[in-house]
């Protein structure tokens, strides 16, 4: 039994407040200034002044028109078009919803896609735990066009549910070879001490069996990336979680998902110090590529391990049962755009940034069941 995890940063579509990171802390705030005063009605002297110093500062050669479409009503229906074109007025109620409109989310590249599929191909898992994906919907259809073999005898079993979050970041699995869903139960309404909700994306459950009746319980979720008290939080309920699981004699349990911190930081040390659970990247059967030029005897302290410097980040994590029934464990970043973080064989076919398939690695572990 393969088991693999993966935030795979979305399949068609992602959030543009996802995509814009690569921009200035100035020309956010400028393309922010810009928007608010092009969708005022009555533009004064000066507001109109504004948007003219807006888009010198900007450069025309920098606006992204793929963030605006334009929309006609023809019949009934609603068409959207990429980009905007001469004077339109802003889409809404007043013109039957003809013009121009901001657009929430930018398409991933067919290439990124394709580094995607070929990520998940290369490991070929019997159950993959996804992140970040925009609903089950697109879930299918990517299975359907990207990973689907020429014949199937046993047709898989695809299931995404909505969390917290309503940008599209959904948490989901992929079965296959016999494998079915047999259970779920949803965290997501887990609380703070403040009352507020534990988990902006979610933290989800799932109960696996066998076509020969094993059963598997897995624990999905994603901590915050910007709250190091949040994550500790975070950890310790997830930690609780696998903690009841066991009292009620559950033994074969996985824990994964992106935690946003290496494994020595202290955010994580109710889950990882305090618990039983053992990583993937620990096992001696690890297996990934490892760094170029040199940099194979190189071990960073946030590293996976030596040789392999890839920020830890993401983490796969097994029940002491699964883990003395482990043949095999590994990372697979051949779809990781490598930046300025050093060198790693990658696929041949991604030669720029906006083509990987994530910026994160796909964990797995083989487990002999």
């Amino acid at each position: 039994m393969k088991i693999a995890s993966y935030n795979i940063q979305n399949l068609f579509h992602r959030h543009k407040s996802f995509r814009d990171h690569t921009l200035s802390h100035n020309v956010k705030q400028w393309v922010a200034e810009l928007d608010d005063l092009m969708v005022r009605a009555d533009k004064s002297p000066n507001d109109l002044d504004r948007v003219r110093e807006l888009s010198f500062l900007l450069g025309f050669d920098q606006v992204n028109m793929h963030q605006y479409g334009t929309l006609r009503s023809r019949n009934g229906e609603l068409y959207l078009k990429q980009g905007v074109q001469g004077r339109e007025p802003k889409a809404g109620n007043n013109d039957l919803w003809n013009g121009w409109l901001a657009l929430q989310t930018v398409p991933v590249p067919l290439r990124a896609q394709q580094h995607k599929a070929k990520t998940i191909l290369d490991v070929g898992p019997d159950i993959l735990f996804v992140q970040e994906v925009e609903d089950g919907a697109s879930l299918v259809e990517f299975h359907d066009r990207f990973l689907k073999p020429s014949e199937v005898l046993v047709e898989p079993e695809i299931h995404v549910f909505e969390g917290n979050e309503a940008k599209g970041r959904n948490l989901g699995v992929l079965l296959r070879n016999g494998y079915r869903l047999q259970g779920f139960v949803a965290h997501r309404y887990h609380r703070d001490v403040k009352g507020g909700l534990l988990f902006p994306l979610d933290c989800q459950e799932y109960h696996i069996v066998s076509a020969f009746g094993e059963q598997l319980v897995a624990i999905v979720t994603q901590f915050s990336k910007s709250d190091e008290h949040v994550r500790k939080n975070q950890a310790q309920a997830i930690a609780d979680i696998y903690t009841g699981l066991k009292g009620h004699g559950y033994q074969d349990i996985v824990v994964s998902g992106t935690f946003y911190d290496p494994s020595f930081a202290g955010t994580l040390a109710p889950l990882l110090r305090e618990t039983d659970l053992h990583s993937a990247s620990r096992h001696p059967e690890f297996m990934a590529d490892y760094d170029l030029d040199g940099h194979a005897h190189y071990h960073s302290m946030t590293a996976y391990r030596k040789g392999v410097n890839l920020k830890q980040q993401d983490y796969l994590l097994v029940s002491p049962s699964l883990w003395k029934s482990t043949i095999g464990a590994g990372l697979h970043r051949k779809g990781i755009w490598p930046g300025n973080h050093g060198k790693w064989p990658m696929y041949p076919s991604l030669q720029k940034k906006g083509h990987a398939a994530s910026e994160h690695p796909l964990l797995w572990v083989d487990v002999k069941y």
